[in-house]
């Protein structure tokens, strides 16, 4: 079996950038500044070189970033990042982190991660990673920017992050993503968005619906539709938190035809009405 673990653009003065969706991009944000998530079709490690943010992604909302630390942002995920003062960000998309030789090192740490409880903690940027960022920086500000340097660095922090970061710290990191089948999770992920119903995924799949959901089920460790009813509410949950639309178009925009199916789903996800939950996560934010 196969394991996997399985970023309004340019508000940065400057952006160094591959003419691919993957690879490495350096901004810099201005105070006040925010970034959304960008290409949803690929996992993203943003690296805070300097500055302090606060960034929210999904569920987790109003989370404190500072200089020397990074998150990931996981395919499809709804991300905003507000740069509290002038910010140095270095991001990096990928579709695969790890390189499949190195299959039996992620099948531990995916064991490891069905064990972590995740609440999306920045990690510590530390020796010889900051060296790392601070040198691929300084490659592209003197025009170094060809695809193979970014394939090679990848491949070097992948070997960094393995080397000098414990198992228990890459399964935390890479939680969200890490899971055994090597392309079934990340299509998964890059498409339920896109289909109205289960059975569409099924069908994207070219695979029958019962073979869909055993493989699923084995993926993910629950069945397709409470896995996209799960998504929905954090996609919901991040809306009504940023967005500043009305709950009626917040409501269209995630599906729902009629208000009354919308407030039964807050209320079973919530256990509350989208009136007063709205005006409880923006009390807070």
């Amino acid at each position: 079996m196969n394991y996997q673990f399985a970023i309004k653009e340019p508000l940065s003065l400057r952006l160094y950038s591959p003419a691919s969706p993957t690879g490495f991009r350096f901004r810099d944000i201005a105070a006040g500044h925010t970034l959304g998530a960008g290409n949803k079709d690929f996992h993203h490690l943003f690296f805070l070189l300097d500055g302090e943010a606060i960034i929210s992604c999904n569920e987790f909302t109003n989370r404190a970033i500072h200089a020397k630390e990074f998150v990931l942002i996981p395919i499809a995920a709804d991300m905003i990042f507000r740069a509290v003062s002038p910010c140095r960000l270095l991001t990096f998309s990928f579709e695969q982190f790890f390189h499949l030789s190195d299959r039996d090192y992620v099948h531990e740490i995916c064991n490891l991660a069905s064990g972590v409880t995740y609440n999306f903690t920045p990690a510590s940027v530390r020796q010889p990673l900051d060296k790392f960022l601070s040198h691929l920086m300084l490659y592209f500000k003197q025009g170094m920017n060809k695809p193979i340097l970014h394939e090679i660095k990848h491949v070097e922090l992948s070997v960094i992050m393995r080397s000098f970061y414990s198992k228990e710290e890459i399964a935390a990191i890479f939680h969200p993503i890490a899971g055994k089948a090597i392309d079934f999770r990340v299509e998964v992920m890059r498409n339920y968005r896109r289909v109205s119903h289960v059975d569409d995924l099924a069908t994207l799949f070219g695979m029958e619906k019962r073979t869909f959901g055993r493989q699923f089920k084995d993926e993910f460790g629950m069945s397709p539709y409470q896995w996209i009813l799960n998504q929905k509410a954090k996609h919901v949950h991040f809306s009504l938190t940023e967005s500043k639309q009305s709950l009626d178009s917040i409501r269209k925009e995630h599906g729902f035809k009629f208000p009354g199916h919308f407030t039964r789903f807050c209320k079973e996800q919530f256990h509350t009405t989208p009136t007063k939950l709205v005006r409880s996560l923006r009390a807070k934010k």
